[in-house]
């Protein structure tokens, strides 16, 4: 039920889906008096979601900072991988294919190289329309080894299906195999960062975040005031606002359900 409503939810969130109601409901409305309202509506909306620099700035104050590799001294004992970095439309089923949170996966494989971290956490049981069989955690892992990852330095957990299944498996996992490692890094994308260290806590594991593929930058053109990022609308900054949305959601129906 829950992943039923998660779906429905993320649907739900996203502005262009609140800009065609409204649109569909401004051509059925017959009263004038409310025509004028839902008209007002869906341009205040526009304004909002279409305007790159509220978005810019939305994201900068949501995703924690980049940490740099130098900053990772000493070594971690795991790099705990989130899924969601695969493509699900992909039809090549000889390979990996990453989408625009591949970082995540290609970020573990260096941290790996450089020896900042001693072994590789795969935690996902998605699953794409083309592989069905197989979950991401196990085709990530079999990735990492085709890169080089020796096999013992990596883990595939492949039953979560959410952030909160990931903490608690992650959990499970280590209770079973000796115990909890003291150092953890969690390597996700940055707008997915703070809900997966919520969740991460809330199953009794202390991480370090190690956040990726950042929506945004954090240099002062990010933020200046011009006319080009402030009052000239930016169509697709409309769907951008969909990830960002759904983790405020996601970050507080957690909460209700006592899962941070």
């Amino acid at each position: 039920m829950y992943a039923i409503l998660s779906a429905i939810a993320s649907f739900l969130v996203q502005p262009v889906i609140w800009i065609t109601f409204l649109l569909i409901a401004l051509a059925l409305v017959k009263s004038p008096r409310w025509a004028r309202r839902l008209r007002w509506t869906v341009i205040a909306v526009a304004i909002v979601f279409t305007n790159p620099w509220l978005y810019h700035t939305a994201m900068l104050w949501w995703e924690p900072p980049p940490l740099t590799i130098a900053e990772l001294d000493p070594p971690y004992d795991d790099a705990i991988v989130l899924g969601g970095f695969t493509q699900l439309w992909a039809t090549q089923t000889d390979r990996l294919h990453l989408n625009g949170d591949g970082n995540r996966f290609a970020h573990a494989i260096e941290l790996y190289r450089l020896g900042k971290v001693r072994r590789i956490v795969f935690v996902s049981g998605g699953k794409t329309s083309s592989q069905p069989e197989i979950a991401e955690a196990d085709l990530a892992a079999r990735t990492a080894e085709r890169f080089g990852i020796p096999p013992e330095a990596i883990v595939a957990l492949n039953t979560s299906r959410n952030t909160h299944e990931n903490a608690t498996e992650c959990r499970a996992f280590y209770e079973a195999n000796g115990g909890v490692p003291k150092r953890l890094l969690l390597v996700t994308s940055g707008f997915h960062a703070r809900r997966s260290l919520a969740s991460f806590h809330g199953a009794g594991l202390e991480v370090t975040l190690f956040p990726t593929d950042h929506r945004t930058g954090r240099n002062d053109a990010d933020r200046e005031w011009s006319l080009m990022n402030t009052v000239i609308p930016a169509p697709e900054t409309v769907l951008s606002w969909g990830p960002i949305l759904r983790e405020w959601i996601g970050l507080l129906a957690y909460r209700l359900k006592g899962w941070t």
